[in-house]
């Protein structure tokens, strides 16, 4: 197969494709003067690549120029205007006009190119987790739900349609709300902001956070292995999330202060999330465990506090608390993963995860007086509403002590043979009455 001719010798149309481990633009396929949506010719083979983007390729000044036209439809449509425009200034109707700030013409951004430019800044800027979930946001969902060419085109109802669309995919208020945010963080970066009401907003509710039972603590503890006990006591007693416990050496431990911190590790990629180092308390029996582990491994500064056995970061760490929890026989018995395992079976129980060491860290600091500023500071919340969540799991000592004392208390550990046969009248000027043909008295 040739060359394809393309619109007018003018504009070429190409797709960036995964081909090996790289990403390669490659030429699209035309059939009987129609481009094949997702061939593209590789190395002269016309195949198959749904994956990707289609960018715009023409010279203009003796410049080759390239732009990202996203995904097929809009990618034709942008060939089209572009072969138009390109065809104006050739015949003089029009000049472009330069900016100043590049060697190209200015250029409204088609919806492709903002995303793809967005993702870079993430990608360079944020987590690899937060790349992640951005990607999937704007590279997935967004790309499919807009169907505008511009990103500046961009409104309410576009917004609208995006929420929809992500209902359409199974996902449930809270996700839908997540993704709601990185969207329009993502357009108000292009220009756009104030982009729905306020009535828009999907409404969820912010469940209370499940924390560990005494008894589960205690179970898991004494079932657990030397290792994995003193592991279960580090997460229970630093509020660390998985990967900062994953990427901990023994120079993050202050023996001395009985303090542990969360630093970043550049030879493992590791960076703390929102860019902040931190300082958390330990209680001084867990340090000195932690100082005969380390004695007892005759580990060295730089090595990992909790390595899997090659001494790398365990990814598996969720998995510690799953085997130990099937050995102290605390599976519910009912769970089945979304990959098909039963917890009868095996350690798959739902119900205890690692992460759910750090809502208990969290939710027991406060039932203990730590105030809320602090806790912010030990759990590295950039925002105090992350921490404040955790004062709903919360009942304070004085609240029980009250309710223990009051008269609905006393009703419920009578029998009804033992009631008072008496309720005090209300007071006057109490806007309580009882409702006609009604006795204060109880029924005998």
């Amino acid at each position: 197969m040739g060359r394809v001719r393309q619109y007018a010798e003018r504009v070429n149309l190409l797709k960036k494709i995964h081909v090996g481990q790289t990403w390669k633009f490659a030429p699209v396929v035309e059939r009987n003067g129609k481009i094949v949506r997702d061939h593209v010719l590789v190395s002269g083979r016309d195949e198959h690549h749904p994956e990707g983007n289609y960018f715009l390729e023409w010279y203009q000044a003796g410049k080759r120029r390239r732009l990202s036209a996203g995904k097929f439809d809009a990618a034709l449509d942008a060939a089209r205007r572009k072969s138009l425009e390109l065809e104006a200034i050739r015949e003089g109707i029009f000049q472009p006009v330069e900016n100043a700030n590049s060697s190209g013409t200015e250029q409204r951004p088609t919806i492709g190119a903002a995303i793809d430019s967005y993702l870079d800044f993430v990608h360079h800027h944020r987590s690899p987790r937060t790349y992640l979930t951005y990607r999937y946001t704007l590279d997935t969902l967004l790309r499919e739900s807009y169907s505008k060419t511009y990103a500046d085109q961009v409104g309410r109802d576009d917004i609208l349609k995006f929420m929809t669309d992500c209902y359409k995919h199974g996902l449930g208020n809270r996700t839908v709300y997540d993704k709601l945010v990185v969207v329009l963080q993502f357009f108000k970066r292009n220009g756009k902001s104030k982009l729905i009401d306020a009535s828009d907003w999907p409404d969820y509710v912010e469940t209370i956070r499940p924390i560990y039972e005494p008894e589960e603590i205690q179970a898991m503890l004494g079932h657990a292995f030397e290792d994995e006990a003193i592991f279960l006591k580090f997460m229970l007693a630093s509020g660390f999330r998985d990967r900062e416990v994953r990427f901990l050496t023994w120079r993050d431990v202050d023996f001395r202060n009985c303090v542990v911190r969360v630093t970043a590790k550049p030879a493992w990629g590791f960076k703390p999330k929102n860019w902040e180092e931190r300082a958390v308390p330990l209680p001084s029996d867990l340090i000195a465990q932690l100082k005969e582990l380390k004695e007892r491994r005759n580990a060295r500064p730089a090595d990992l506090v909790f390595p899997n056995s090659k001494g790398n970061p365990d990814s598996e760490n969720d998995m510690i608390v799953k085997r130990v929890v099937e050995r102290a026989e605390l599976n519910c018995g009912q769970c089945i993963t979304r990959h098909g395992n039963k917890c009868a079976e095996g350690p798959y129980c739902q119900h205890f995860f690692l992460h759910k060491f750090r809502h208990t860290f969290a939710t027991e600091h406060l039932r203990h007086g730590i105030d809320i500023r602090t806790l912010q500071t030990w759990m590295g919340h950039r925002d105090i509403k992350s921490t404040m969540v955790y004062l709903k799991g919360v009942q304070s000592k004085d609240a029980l002590t009250k309710v223990n004392a009051g008269a609905l208390a006393a009703y419920v550990s009578r029998s009804i043979s033992d009631q008072p046969t008496s309720v005090p009248e209300p007071a006057i000027g109490s806007p309580f009455r009882l409702p006609e043909g009604l006795s204060a008295r109880p029924p005998i």
